[in-house]
């Protein structure tokens, strides 16, 4: 096995790359707006228990946000990356 120096002097002995996975980027992003809104519904819970500090609820409103941010995205750019991928 050739040693980390060689590989960075001689980069063509590396072996070649694996092929990237095809994901639906819409399911992985809407399961994580899921968990996000999971999360929001415990945290509001303990928060109207006084067990928990309001900054718990935003951050799970913020995860939400920049979700639906990633949905948005998503949508945009849905061609070219999968176009990407058939390569």
């Amino acid at each position: 096995m050739p040693s980390v120096v060689t590989l960075l002097l001689h980069p063509e002995r590396r072996r070649p790359d694996p092929a990237p996975w095809r994901v639906d980027l819409r399911v992985v992003i809407l399961a994580g707006m899921a968990l996000w809104t999971v999360a929001l519904a415990v945290c509001a819970v303990l928060l109207a228990t006084g067990t928990l500090a309001p900054r718990a609820v935003a951050t799970c409103a913020v995860g939400l946000a920049l979700g639906a941010l990633g949905l948005g995205w998503e949508r945009r750019n849905r061609t070219r990356y999968r176009a990407s991928a058939d390569d």
